[in-house]
C-alpha cells in the first residue's frame, strides 16, 4: 500500500518486477509500524551489527530504551538527488534504513582512493551518510543501516570496513533479512495482544515467502536417510579402465 501511495508502482503495473525492494519495504516496515516499539521495531533494531564492541553495547542499550511510539516515519525520504529507503526521527537521534533485496548498492567508487572521502564519494551509503549529517545536524546520534539478505550484506560489509567514506558524524550498521526473520520466531506471541500476534506472524511469514531465512538442516524425515557414519563398498571397481590421454572425451559407464 505504501509503495502505491508513494508512487512506487506505476499504475498499470508494468514497473513491479523493478520495485521488488519497494514492495518489501512498503510490506515490512509499513506493517510494523502499526505496533508499539518495544513489540516489533525493537527486535529488528537488535539485530544491527556494527564493527566497534562499545558502540553494539551502546546502540542495544539506547534501542531497548524506547517504548511505545517514538519515531516518526518517513518512507522514501528524497533531499537532493538521493532517496533513502526509511528514515525514523525521534527527538535527539534519527535512524536511516537502507533496503535492499536482490541487488547490492546502486553506485560505488570505481577505485579505492585514499582522497576520497564521505563528501565525495560515490558510494551510495557514503552519500547517504553525509545527507544525513547534513539535513539533521540538530540530532545528537545519527545511525545508517544497511539491511539485506545475509550474503548481499556480508560483501558489502567487508568491502565498507575501513569506514573512511562515512561521515564521521554518522555511525554505519548493518542487518540482514535472515536474522531479522530469526528474531521474529523467538518472540512468544502469546505476550501481545491478538492485532499484533496478526501483524508478527505475517511478518513471519512474509520473509519466510521470500525464502529469507536461515538454514538450520533438514527436515527430520530425512534423518533415516542421511547418516553420520561410513558407508562401505562391495564389488570390483575398475578406475580408469583405460589410460586418459589429454584431449579426448570420456564417459563413465557402470
Amino acid at each position: 500500500m505504501l509503495a502505491e501511495i508513494h508512487h512506487k508502482i506505476a499504475k498499470d503495473g508494468s514497473n513491479l518486477s523493478e520495485r521488488l525492494e519497494d514492495n518489501l519495504t512498503s510490506d515490512f516496515f509499513g506493517a510494523i509500524r502499526y505496533l508499539p516499539f518495544e513489540q516489533g521495531m525493537r527486535e529488528v533494531l537488535l539485530t544491527a551489527e556494527f564493527d566497534d564492541h562499545q558502540l553494539m553495547v551502546n546502540w542495544s542499550n539506547r534501542v531497548q530504551s524506547f517504548q511505545g511510539y517514538p519515531f516518526r516515519y518517513r518512507f522514501w525520504h528524497k533531499i537532493g538527488s538521493d532517496e533513502i529507503d526509511l528514515l525514523l526521527i525521534g527527538d535527539d537521534l534519527v535512524i536511516g534504513i537502507e533496503v535492499k533485496l536482490y541487488s547490492g548498492l546502486s553506485s560505488e567508487d570505481e577505485e579505492i582512493d585514499p582522497k576520497i572521502d564521505y563528501e565525495t564519494s560515490k558510494n551510495q551509503l557514503a552519500r547517504y551518510s553525509a545527507m544525513m549529517e547534513k539535513n539533521f545536524q540538530s540530532k545528537k546520534d545519527k545511525y545508517l543501516l544497511f539491511v539485506a539478505p545475509y550474503q548481499t550484506m556480508s560483501s558489502v560489509k567487508a568491502r565498507m570496513q575501513s569506514g573512511s567514506i562515512i561521515s564521521p558524524d554518522v555511525q554505519l550498521g548493518f542487518m540482514n533479512w535472515q536474522d531479522i526473520h530469526q528474531r521474529l520466531e523467538s518472540l512468544h506471541l502469546d505476550s501481545v495482544n491478538k492485532s499484533a500476534q496478526l501483524i508478527l506472524t505475517d511478518l513471519r511469514n512474509l520473509l519466510k515467502a521470500k525464502e529469507l531465512v536461515h538454514f538450520h538442516g533438514f527436515q527430520s524425515a530425512l534423518s533415516p536417510i542421511i547418516s553420520s557414519s561410513s558407508y562401505s563398498f562391495s564389488g570390483k571397481w575398475l578406475w580408469p579402465d583405460q589410460q586418459i590421454t589429454e584431449g579426448k572425451y570420456y564417459v563413465f559407464n557402470h
